[in-house]
């Protein structure tokens, strides 16, 4: 308990400093906390047996659909010397 405290606390700090250095970071950090929370309290409760066999690999997928998407942006865009 006292370690999940000491966590909240150090995210609590790391976020006020956000705050004040930058407040649009701030903003999208206190946004991306309250949908988590969201996803949290209506997702129902996983486990090793309930898990979906395309979750484990979904953020590699999410990272490389991107890289393709801002690599296309890139050739798209790019120079025409």
């Amino acid at each position: 308990m006292f370690i999940a405290l000491a966590i909240g606390l150090l995210f609590l700090i790391v976020w006020i400093i956000a705050v004040r250095k930058r407040p649009e970071l701030g903003f999208g950090i206190a946004i991306g906390v309250l949908v988590a929370w969201v996803v949290l309290a209506l997702a129902p409760k996983l486990s090793l047996h309930t898990i979906p066999v395309w979750l484990p690999p979904l953020p590699f997928a999410l990272v490389a659909l991107t890289l393709f998407f801002f690599g296309f942006l890139a050739w798209f865009w790019g120079d025409d010397k």
